[in-house]
């Protein structure tokens, strides 16, 4: 199913606590996704052979973790007019981090989780639009990487 403009209203509903501290939530998925998928964390040349222990409260994974919750959130925020976004960060990805598409569906798995748990009151309806949401990122990333002829 693809994502509708109601799907971002729901997870958008539930979403000021983690707009108000994108550096925390950022952590937050970062470790969660290191801590679940440890070869994912070896894409990553500065947190490589980094452990759980020098992760937490390492001010370049705050960093990183506060973008990747930044540049959600603008995506939640322009609803269906995202294509220049997924367009720039599908650039980056591919071309200069050579990250496997496969990633964003993992990320937006750990995403899904991170909200559950972290979010007060995001509750089904909100899950099930967040998935609506994230599936569509890694559709627009999928078809963007086609274009650039990136095959992982």
């Amino acid at each position: 199913m693809c994502a509708c403009v109601e799907d971002y209203n729901k997870v958008l509903n539930f979403w000021a606590p983690v707009e108000a501290n994108p550096k925390l939530y950022g952590e937050i998925i970062l470790q969660r996704l290191f801590e679940t998928n440890p070869d994912v964390q070896k894409l990553f040349p500065k947190f490589a052979a980094l452990s759980k222990e020098q992760l937490q409260n390492n001010p370049d994974l705050q960093t990183h973790g506060e973008i990747v919750v930044r540049k959600l959130t603008e995506f939640l925020k322009k609803k269906r007019e995202h294509q220049e976004l997924v367009s720039d960060l599908a650039k980056s990805h591919s071309q200069q981090h050579k990250i496997p598409r496969v990633n964003f569906q993992i990320i937006s798995e750990v995403i899904v989780l991170v909200a559950a748990e972290k979010i007060d009151g995001f509750g089904p309806d909100a899950l099930t639009a967040m998935k609506n949401v994230l599936k569509e990122f890694q559709t627009e990333m999928g078809a963007c990487y086609d274009k650039l002829g990136f095959d992982k």
